[in-house]
Parts: C-alpha cells; structure tokens; sequence
C-alpha cells in the first residue's frame, strides 16, 4: 500500500479522534461548570445542561423527572442544608459510546458543611464525598447535555 493510500485510510480515525476529545473536553466543562452554580447557589444553572425531560436520582434516592424539577430542588438545597458549602468536581472517566452519546463519572467534593444533613456520613470535617454517574448526550440544536444523572454517597 502506498504512503498516499495509507494516509487516505488513516484520515477518517484521526478525525474521530480529533472530534472524540472535543467532544470529552465540552463534557468535561459542563461537568466542572457545576462548581461554579454551586457556589452561586444558583440551581437554575446547576439544571442548565440537563435535558428538559432529564432524569435524576440524589443521594437519598429520590428521583427527579425533568429539568425544572432538578433546578427547584437544587435551589432548596443551596438555601438549606449546604448553603455557604463549596464544591470540587473531579472528573475521573469520560466514555464515548458512540458519537452522541457518552457516560462520564465524577467524585463530588462538598466542603464547608457546617451540620451534616441526617443520613449522610459525617467524617467530623464537615466534607461529604459523592460519586455522581451521568449519561450525555448530543443532539444538533443544543449540543451535549445531561440525560440522565445518579448520585452515590462515598462512605468512609
């Protein structure tokens, strides 16, 4: 096979690859995007890049069936329980399933809490570790965005 053949074949993998770490670095700001909402405790903005018919389950179990929901819920949080916290996104894997669609996990970091809400661990160093699964995925008109989000309490 010539050098030209070659490069010919090659091109349309180098191209997926280009186009699959874009794709993991657009995922990977929307995820650490969530820090910056949470600091604001701004849970319209937390629920920005969900899906308006997108699921969640939270830490204790209770499932929210869509956007508005998600964003209602987190802004009661921001005022109650973990107001003043702040929180650290570590994202610790980004899979491509296919083009549009991606599954990505991240550990949560919720420091600065000053009484530990009933049921959650409490280390005594007011910091609350979850580990937060999400499906993504990407359409034309809006991009990649949260389909599906599952919260996981990290015991000691």
């Amino acid at each position: 096979m010539s050098k030209k053949m070659l490069s010919l074949a090659v091109l349309p993998f180098v191209a997926l690859a280009s186009t699959a770490g874009a794709d993991e670095g657009e995922i990977q700001r929307i995820l650490e995007a969530k820090e910056a909402a949470w600091e604001a405790g701004d849970g319209d903005a937390w629920a920005r890049d969900y899906q308006d018919d997108a699921g969640l389950i939270n830490l204790f179990g209770m499932r929210f069936d869509d956007r508005e929901t998600n964003a209602k819920r987190h802004s009661e949080v921001f005022q109650g329980a973990f107001a003043g916290t702040s929180l650290d996104v570590d994202v610790q894997d980004i899979a491509m399933l296919n083009e549009d669609l991606a599954f990505a996990e991240a550990v949560l970091r919720v420091s600065d809490i000053e009484s530990m809400p009933a049921g959650l661990p409490d280390r005594g160093d007011g910091v609350l570790y979850t580990r937060m699964s999400f499906l993504l995925e990407r359409d034309d008109h809006h991009g990649w965005q949260i389909r599906f989000g599952h919260n996981t309490v990290v015991h000691p």
